[in-house]
């Protein structure tokens, strides 16, 4: 999948560049976008544990500023098999299995910066975010195993929950035709607060422990970056 995507964006950038020197791009006063945004310039958000990605809506309230809406997801889940170390497969399991989702919505104000070439679109601006975080944990047992042994860690990782964030922003959007084009854009938190979710740890033969995690502050930190595909309508 990630293979067949980098294929195909290499086939537009060079496309683009053979037929589209002198393009104008469909960037107006009342102009409309869907943006299907990849988590992660090198991988573009695809790997074999599943997809890190957006979707979203934007409308320029002139040629030089938008208002973004954007729906971010995660989803990814491993499997672990049971392996019977004893030699003779007496000893049955079950298997294991990691996974992590992830779901936000984010609103976000850019503005675009004259002065570039037609096809060549600068932007800044600040976002607003919500998000919220889950994780699962269940490592592979086997049937034998005695009372106590853990059989499944709920938000274990300490950084699920709930997450209020804002954002600035910087970007460059390349447009390959006149609807169509492509954007790479780095995100730096500028504040988050989470409100951490309870850590759930099961044993078997044994009551759940539930341990209270807290809240979090962040003040300034690393951000993300992203690829987005734009089509204007």
């Amino acid at each position: 999948m990630k293979k067949t995507i980098l294929v195909l964006i290499a086939v537009m950038l060079f496309s683009g560049a053979i037929f589209a020197q002198d393009v104008q791009p469909a960037v107006r006063t009342g102009a409309k976008s869907l943006n299907f945004t990849f988590g992660g310039l090198g991988a573009f958000g695809i790997g074999p544990s599943g997809v890190n990605g957006g979707l979203g809506l934007s409308y320029f309230m002139s040629s030089e500023a938008a208002v973004r809406l954007g729906l971010q997801f995660r989803l990814n889940s491993t499997a672990t098999p049971w392996n019977d170390n004893s030699g003779n497969n007496t000893d049955p399991g079950s298997d294991g299995s990691t996974s992590t989702t992830g779901l936000g919505v984010g609103l976000d104000y850019l503005m675009y910066m004259s002065g570039m070439t037609s096809r060549v679109k600068p932007y800044m601006g600040a976002g607003f975010s919500i998000g919220l975080n889950s994780s699962d944990v269940k490592p592979p047992v086997s049937n034998a195993a005695g009372n106590g042994t853990t059989t499944e860690t709920k938000n274990g990782n300490g950084n699920e929950g709930f997450t209020l964030g804002l954002v600035g922003i910087a970007g460059a959007e390349f447009f390959l035709y006149p609807e169509l084009s492509l954007s790479a854009e780095y995100q730096l938190t500028l504040f988050s607060m989470t409100s951490r979710s309870d850590r759930v740890l099961s044993q078997k033969g044994k009551s759940d422990v539930t341990t209270k995690q807290g809240s979090a502050t962040q003040i300034l930190g690393f951000g993300t970056a992203g690829a987005t595909l734009h089509i204007y309508f």
